[in-house]
């Protein structure tokens, strides 16, 4: 979902609803133009996407929007909107007559927007032949790398599928977690444990296929992790911006994967890191055909990870890119980004505690982990940084501001992110 003129009161309302409604949710940005509304689209390889103009230029956006989809061969051409008074009857009539424009929402017609939804938009963007889109990934065709990273994320629900069912078998009172388990009827429908356990195999084999071509283009995974509110969207953007101005860089790629919790109660997501990458969706200062950023709903999974990502950092290892992850907001034993990552970045703040709270960090105890005090310009950052130098050494230690441009912290953190080229 985007925003055309700045105003986002009105759809943080509809997307709140979406999410209470089961929904995930991409906050795409404010402003956009149609380039980066589309190149967004095809990223996050979403069923359908909403667009709230109140700028006079609608009718034009919706349509330039359609056709650049169209240009793109972009299978999911599904575009809702509304933008209350300034759509007029006959602006609505003219869009919703528009092939791939499905329905234009009136204003005071909020709670319509999750029925329509959910009466429309229930169909597979799983590849039904995702073999051939392997030559697509080693090119580094964005759509192809787009549908498999959606063929694994439906692998990772299988996979929780399976888990559950078997664990309500086995002991009727698991059953917290976010993702739902399919009532009989579905789980006859789908094949029961046998059906599902037959194309989670599929699905394996098509991208164990991607193991060669992984090892034949080595890259780097960084994992940025940390509480909410430390600042990882701005740290991630700061370096990505620097990876873009360095010319040891100039014939890679960079992926982000941006991963935000599922809720426990509806089992929708907001994702809403992608509108705070500032830099790195703006061409101005990044090259945007070398980013690749998608948005991963946990689902339930914990870690500050989601279950797909072991097979989305696959495929975009073997699309050509360097990677980094930025997990949601993690708790104490919440490490899960090390599995996955070349180096992980804790990154933390002044109002974190005392010395119990940091001896209670998992993080803090990973070999080899980088620690970030960010929002060191605020008061007990000299504290805390003091009992951080007890348990990380001072090399891996690095006192950041991230909201500063050109900040010498996060200087120094990318120069010791990238000394391995040196």
């Amino acid at each position: 979902m985007k925003s055309n003129d700045g105003h986002d009161a009105a759809i943080l309302v509809i997307a709140d609803a979406l999410k209470q409604g089961g929904i995930e949710v991409i906050l795409g940005g404010y402003d956009l133009t149609v380039d980066k509304f589309v190149d967004a689209i095809i990223q996050e390889g979403v069923h359908f996407a909403g667009i709230s103009s109140y700028n006079g230029g609608h009718v034009p956006f919706f349509k330039a929007v359609r056709d650049a989809l169209k240009k793109k061969n972009y299978p999911y051409i599904h575009l809702i909107g509304g933008g209350g008074a300034t759509l007029t009857p006959e602006d609505i009539e003219i869009l919703e007559q528009q092939e791939g424009i499905d329905k234009i929402f009136r204003a005071g017609e909020r709670d319509s927007v999750l029925p329509y939804v959910n009466e429309h938009f229930d169909f597979s963007v799983v590849p039904e032949e995702p073999e051939a889109l392997l030559e697509g990934v080693k090119t580094g065709d964005e759509l192809a790398l787009s549908k498999l990273i959606n063929l694994a994320e439906e692998k990772a629900r299988l996979d929780s599928l399976i888990e559950d069912h078997r664990n309500t078998v086995h002991h009727e009172e698991n059953k917290n977690r976010a993702t739902s388990l399919p009532d009989q009827s579905y789980w006859e429908e789908i094949g029961g444990e046998r059906g599902i356990l037959k194309t989670i195999e599929r699905y394996k084999k098509c991208l164990s296929t991607l193991d060669n071509l992984v090892r034949e283009r080595p890259s780097r995974v960084f994992g940025i992790t940390g509480r909410g509110g430390s600042g990882k969207s701005t740290i991630t953007d700061e370096l990505i911006l620097r990876f873009f101005k360095d010319g040891r860089m100039e014939n890679k790629k960079v992926a982000v994967i941006s991963i935000d919790p599922s809720s426990a109660g509806s089992g929708g997501a907001l994702l809403a890191d992608r509108i705070g990458y500032i830099y790195a969706t703006d061409k101005n200062w990044v090259d945007t055909r070398r980013i690749f950023i998608r948005s991963v709903a946990s689902r339930g999974y914990g870690q500050g990870i989601a279950r797909a990502l072991p097979d989305i950092v696959k495929i975009l290892k073997a699309g050509g890119y360097d990677i980094f992850i930025e997990s949601y907001g993690i708790g104490q034993p919440d490490i899960g980004v090390t599995r996955v990552a070349d180096q992980s970045i804790f990154v933390t703040t002044p109002d974190v505690g005392g010395a119990q709270q940091i001896e209670k960090e998992d993080m803090l105890n990973i070999p080899g982990v980088v620690v970030v005090l960010n929002k060191s310009e605020h008061r007990g950052s000299r504290h805390i940084s003091s009992l951080l130098r007890k348990k990380v050494p001072s090399e891996r230690l690095f006192l950041t501001t991230a909201i500063e441009h050109r900040n010498p912290g996060i200087n120094s953190l990318y120069q010791s992110l990238t000394q391995h080229l040196n």
